[in-house]
């Protein structure tokens, strides 16, 4: 055999290995709700056949999205390894880095604040925490973030809140279940986030009673073992969700199509109502670029926080230091300075 023909040979073999690679998938964990619309709206984009961030990943990743009613159950599948990273709330992340002893679980970037609420019935003589002596309070899931920040504050009240009880009940149900005991009185309120919020008030006679505006309500969270199995890919996300904010920042109107849209194909069933859609992201704060210093001292406060108020109701035990948390968060697009 000539040596040009052995060569050829060896590179047509090496073609074939490299073509019969299995690409890398990297599978996202998302909510149905408005507070991950930037999730909702590259779903949707997808099944218009634009898909936003395939042409930002490495060559050879495949994307893969994962849907979860709530925080806590993304976080199991986190810990597990069924998913590689995930848009999430403060509380359960937090929860999760202290179950793993800080060894397992990174925040790659803030996405969202506000956006959830306590709802009570229009005309309710619910308006204190020591109204609710005796009441039940609706929420996402045990351990998710509106749930803790029911629980904490009922607790400011004074009132005595168990997991399964004490002087008021906080009942975790998913939020189509949630919008149900509502709507027959099965509960006295609901702790919840948006589009279910708007949808209590215009469609259930409900009104707002607390809105956390300023509580980081949604970050995008990895394993560290993503991190080091598939850390090129899982960065190039982060940098591409930066690039899909900033188009959808500057596009309100379709950021409202693509988030409707997505609402209905995800439940399967009749889009929401156009007109649900814009106040109830309005109650939603994106985040913005800013300077990586202060990004850093509000997250590690946000999440010191959340982990004082999930240990003070009884869901955590234990500590874990903040700083573990967050030091793979990736750069976002430059601070411009004046």
């Amino acid at each position: 055999m000539s040596a040009l023909r052995f060569l050829f040979l060896a590179l047509l073999a090496a073609s074939a290995l490299v073509a019969a690679e299995p690409p890398i998938v990297l599978r996202v964990g998302f909510f149905p709700n408005l507070t991950h619309a930037p999730a909702l709206a590259a779903r949707q984009l997808e099944r218009e056949g634009k898909d936003f961030h395939q042409a930002n990943l490495p060559v050879g990743v495949k994307l893969e999205w994962r849907s979860f009613n709530a925080g806590p159950s993304a976080m199991e599948a986190l810990v597990a390894g069924a998913i590689d990273l995930t848009y999430v709330g403060a509380s359960p992340v937090i929860n999760a880095h202290v179950r793993t002893k800080g060894r397992s679980i990174r925040v790659l970037s803030p996405v969202a604040s506000g956006g959830n609420a306590l709802v009570v019935r229009q005309g309710s003589a619910l308006r204190a925490p020591e109204d609710f002596r005796g009441r039940r309070v609706a929420t996402p899931q045990l351990g998710n973030t509106q749930d803790v920040d029911a629980r904490v504050w009922l607790r400011s009240g004074g009132l005595n809140i168990t997991i399964a009880g004490g002087d008021a009940q906080v009942l975790p149900a998913q939020n189509a279940e949630l919008i149900a005991l509502f709507k027959r009185g099965d509960v006295d309120a609901a702790w919840t986030v948006e589009p279910w919020v708007t949808r209590l008030v215009d469609d259930f006679g409900g009104e707002v009673l607390v809105e956390n505006r300023d509580t980081i309500i949604t970050v995008l969270a990895s394993s560290q073992k993503a991190l080091d199995t598939k850390g090129d890919a899982v960065k190039a996300f982060v940098r591409s969700h930066y690039q899909l904010r900033d188009r959808l920042s500057a596009a309100p109107a379709l950021l409202e199509r693509l988030s409707r849209e997505a609402l209905g194909a995800e439940s399967r069933s009749a889009a929401p109502k156009a007109e649900l859609i814009a106040p109830a992201l309005r109650r939603i704060r994106w985040d913005q670029p800013e300077d990586p210093a202060l990004r850093l001292r509000r997250l590690t406060d946000a999440f010191a926080k959340a982990q004082a108020d999930s240990r003070a109701c009884g869901l955590l035990a234990g500590e874990a230091p903040v700083a573990p948390l967050l030091q793979a968060l990736v750069d976002d697009l430059p601070v411009v300075r004046k």
